[in-house]
């Protein structure tokens, strides 16, 4: 699994470490599956809302799937949890669908 964290502005080495261990733990029954993450934050304009984070992870699976996640927080953490479920969730039906018409497993190599 390729691994890419996006910023505008500088991020601290220890929340880049964060978002890879949480990326691992929150994927690590799919994360064979995945070819390459993608996770980008950004801030909203704090002028008209209380949640001022967003974080859209981009992926892309073995079998060539483009899945994209974007959720909108009060802090950075609270945006890439909640971007995590919705992408496991997400792989799962991407993997179940592969499954149901046997075109997964002549594309997947470990």
């Amino acid at each position: 699994m390729n691994l890419i964290l996006e910023t505008k502005e500088e991020v601290e080495p220890e929340f880049k470490v964060f978002t890879e261990n949480r990326v691992k733990f929150s994927l690590k029954r799919l994360v064979w599956m995945v070819r390459k993450i993608k996770i980008r934050y950004s801030a909203v304009s704090p002028d008209k809302a209380s949640c001022n984070q967003n974080c859209l992870i981009s992926l892309e699976t073995f079998d060539h799937r483009q899945i994209e996640v974007s959720m909108t927080a009060r802090d950075r953490r609270t945006a890439l949890e909640m971007c995590l479920k919705r992408t496991y969730k997400l792989i799962q039906k991407a993997l179940h669908k592969s499954q149901q018409y046997g075109r997964f497993s002549k594309n997947v190599y470990i």
